[in-house]
């Protein structure tokens, strides 16, 4: 599946009608934020737009009495676009993050997410098929204000749904506006 300027320009708008929307059904006190990643990692470069939203149930009903108040969730969505030696591929994830405050403006992230990409084959490398899983361990800091910037280690793989499984790794750096 080839992505044209177009379908990118539709993709991104339409994601950010969800996330700027309060169609989530929360609270009006929660916290939402949006912003860019772009890293690159095995054999791909990468640039994502993403969205993340409090996930109010989550804490409320799954965390609270079990994790200590400093750890939150949310749910982040993001959608992207790797540029490999010879294919590119569009991808698209939406999951739940953790973010736990480590210092006043420091916070760890940590998540997993079912990823959609469009393209498993590049270069001789079979990631097996559209259905991957990716999982990131981030550090963000936000000081006063709405600014947020973050580097972030992250793996997507198929966690062994195909006979091929390589996995790619990235590094990548994203800045973000909360509000």
């Amino acid at each position: 599946m080839m992505f044209t300027t177009g379908r990118w320009r539709t993709a991104i708008g339409l994601l950010l009608l969800a996330v700027g929307s309060s169609a989530w059904g929360q609270s009006p006190v929660e916290t939402r934020e949006m912003g860019l990643r772009s890293g690159t990692g095995d054999h791909y470069d990468m640039i994502e737009v993403y969205g993340r939203q409090s996930a109010d149930w989550v804490e409320d009903d799954l965390l609270r009495g079990v994790l200590p108040k400093r750890v939150s969730a949310q749910w982040d969505v993001s959608l992207g676009y790797w540029e490999g030696r010879e294919n590119d591929s569009g991808f698209f994830t939406i999951g739940p993050v953790f973010e736990i405050q480590a210092a006043k403006t420091w916070y760890w992230r940590l998540g997993v997410q079912p990823t959609l990409i469009s393209s498993h084959e590049d270069a001789g490398r079979d990631l097996g098929g559209p259905f991957q899983f990716t999982s990131h361990l981030g550090l963000a800091w936000a000081p006063p204000g709405a600014l947020v910037l973050g580097v972030r280690v992250q793996h997507t793989s198929n966690a062994r749904l195909y006979s091929s499984n390589p996995g790619v790794d990235t590094l990548s750096l994203e800045a973000g506006y909360a509000f």
